[in-house]
């Protein structure tokens, strides 16, 4: 038996469901999906002090911004699978900190890449401000494991 999607906005429904409601460390990190379509997210984690790396400074800690960009990635790559039992796997992900972030909200850009048979390859953004220098980037690989139903 084969199960797919009815169409694209039950897809991103149900992403957006189990991002939101059925992921723990989501709920610990507050992280909130503005928009999501075919290869693409965006998303907001509200700044909290438990997430400070460096007291002195006043920045986020990096071990929080790499879990950002893996769950932005990890999202914009599964709107590309076809069947809700269809999972993906982080296999590889390279982190650029280009900055400090400071006490104020993450915002996480990603879109994909490369879906190909079995691997799908996400590029993220982490950045503060609409006009500032991204903090971070971020270029994440995933196995994408179809369901045998």
């Amino acid at each position: 038996m084969d199960i797919a999607y009815k169409n694209e906005q039950e897809k991103l429904d149900l992403i957006k469901h189990g991002i939101h409601e059925l992921m723990p460390a989501n709920k610990i990190l507050g992280i909130e999906i503005i928009e999501i379509k075919s290869g693409y997210t965006l998303l907001r984690v509200p700044f909290k002090d438990d997430f400070i790396g460096d007291f002195i400074q006043g920045r986020w800690h990096g071990g929080f911004l790499a879990s950002i960009a893996d769950t932005a990635g990890g999202i914009a790559g599964t709107t590309a699978l076809h069947s809700p039992l269809d999972r993906i796997n982080t296999i590889d992900m390279r982190m650029d900190y280009l900055h400090g972030a400071v006490k104020k909200d993450i915002y996480a850009k990603a879109r994909t890449i490369k879906n190909g048979k079995t691997i799908i390859k996400v590029d993220v953004e982490l950045y503060q401000d609409e006009n500032q220098e991204p903090v971070a980037l971020a270029r994440c690989v995933y196995s994408e494991l179809r369901s045998e139903g």
